[in-house]
């Protein structure tokens, strides 16, 4: 299973505030956490999205250790309104306006200089913040780990043999559910809008992709591809391959955790300047 704090515990941070909550548009619901260091407004700003498995309280580690750097570090899951007994839908989105809710809210913030904002995210939440990089030009540097880059391919059913194509064709069924189209065929055109492959020529922001070598969920083949998509469209991309590594490898393996956050905070650090607490 994976532990979200094997790298961020949670400890005590003297002048570093806490802040949660949620908040409705429309029928969707955004879970929000944020840390942040006091007494040094306005500050660079991360967005932070979870897996498919985890919470925005999941995330408060990374919060917590990216706000001792020098961020305001918010993490955010949506929920639908009508299905809230559905804790954390694979989608959550019914249009493309629906991703930028939590980035319109983090903008908002007295907190937060909305020149040097960066959205990060794990799995779902990797193709969340490469949404988001889309169709807003407020963010400036984009850290996606393992995401999935062309939905309609990962979801053809008729790839699979026997008996994967049973699990993708039930996992079919609950991402077309949950894009609220009454079947496959009428959901394919959103799945292709919103795959982060074809999104690349809108993403001006530099991209940082972190994606495990055996990755059984998601695979890397679609982020290779992606981050090639993105440099021939002119956005700088680079592109790191762990060597061994699965789905959510950064959870399970300390060391290559570790590798790759130093990555992600080099990156960051780069495009957003933070200043230390």
């Amino acid at each position: 299973m994976p532990n979200y704090f094997l790298l961020h515990p949670l400890k005590p941070a003297p002048g570093i505030y806490r802040e949660s909550g949620f908040f409705d548009h429309g029928q969707l619901r955004v879970h929000w956490l944020a840390r942040y260091p006091q007494g040094k407004d306005p500050l660079p700003a991360i967005l932070v999205h979870p897996d498919r498995g985890s919470l925005s309280n999941d995330m408060e580690g990374i919060c917590l250790d990216l706000a001792r750097r020098g961020y305001f570090a918010a993490a955010a899951h949506y929920q639908r309104m009508e299905n809230l007994e559905e804790e954390n839908p694979l989608i959550p989105w019914r249009s493309p306006e629906d991703v930028l809710i939590a980035l319109g809210h983090l903008q908002k913030n007295p907190r937060v200089d909305s020149s040097r904002i960066g959205v990060m995210g794990f799995s779902k939440g990797g193709i969340l913040s490469l949404q988001i990089a889309s169709q807003s030009p407020a963010v400036k540097a984009v850290v996606a780990y393992y995401p999935l880059a062309d939905f309609d391919e990962w979801l053809d059913v008729s790839r699979y043999s026997f008996p994967k194509s049973l699990l993708f064709r039930w996992v079919r069924n609950q991402v077309v559910k949950a894009s609220g189209a009454g079947s496959y065929e009428e959901a394919r055109p959103k799945f292709r809008v919103m795959s982060p492959l074809n999104l690349a020529d809108k993403i001006k922001a530099p991209v940082l992709l972190i994606h495990g070598e055996k990755d059984l969920t998601f695979p890397v083949e679609q982020t290779q591809r992606l981050c090639a998509k993105l440099q021939a469209s002119g956005t700088r991309c680079d592109l790191k391959v762990v060597p061994g590594a699965g789905h959510v490898f950064n959870f399970k393996d300390k060391q290559k955790g570790q590798e790759a956050w130093d990555w992600t905070l080099r990156f960051f650090n780069e495009f957003l300047s933070p200043i230390p607490p």
